[in-house]
């Protein structure tokens, strides 16, 4: 399995990914079978996640993995399991630690979002972590974190903090080149939105960050 973990507090962004991440599942040709889900936790209506799995073709690519067959077929990453984290959401990010390990590659978001906005009718005085101290805590971690404010990279470049989903999964496609084929995604992007030149300049832009 290939899994992946999308989080945020924003339920668009965060089913845009996911619904894009399973369309590409399940037109690879390396890939047998995608699953998806959205979870939204119902304490927090602020938090929200989505999960992707891929079930790839082991004589093509091996993760040299023991699943069970009820973790084969759940929609839902095991606990330190997921290997491509997009944290939309600094905070969001680290609430979802449980989730990182060593084999993890986790693109951050650093843009902060508005705490009184974010907390509906919560009295409590919040401290957010500094974005260093979140970025610290993720390296200890997993293998590797890609740490960037891609709302004010989307702003520079499109004058819309709108399309920094998009450069972020770019970033993701680039940095796993074995799982992403970048026609593909490129294929499927351009059915995603009513204008796609955007969504492929913003995704393109993603790529290039990646050596």
């Amino acid at each position: 399995m290939y899994n992946i973990l999308v989080t945020g507090v924003d339920k668009r962004e965060v089913s845009l990914l996911r619904n894009i991440l399973k369309e590409y599942g399940d037109r690879s040709i390396l890939i047998e079978k995608a699953v998806g889900s959205t979870l939204d936790e119902s304490k927090k209506k602020q938090s929200k996640k989505a999960f992707v799995r891929y079930l790839i073709d082991s004589r093509i690519y091996s993760l040299d993995q023991n699943y069970t067959i009820e973790d084969l077929n759940s929609s839902k990453i095991p606990i330190r399991d997921a290997h491509l984290v997009l944290g939309l959401e600094p905070l969001e990010t680290l609430k979802n630690l449980k989730y990182i390990s060593e084999k993890t590659m986790v693109i951050l978001n650093t843009h902060q979002i508005d705490l009184k906005q974010s907390i509906q009718n919560s009295k409590k005085k919040i401290t957010y972590p500094s974005i260093a101290q979140i970025i610290d805590i993720l390296d200890q971690l997993a293998r590797k974190v890609f740490a960037l404010d891609f709302n004010e990279l989307s702003i520079n470049y499109f004058d819309s903090p709108n399309y920094s989903t998009i450069i972020a999964l770019g970033v993701g496609v680039k940095e796993f080149r074995d799982i992403f084929y970048e026609k593909l995604m490129l294929t499927i992007l351009r059915e995603f939105h009513e204008d796609p030149s955007r969504y492929i300049r913003a995704f393109e832009l993603g790529t290039s960050l990646i050596d």
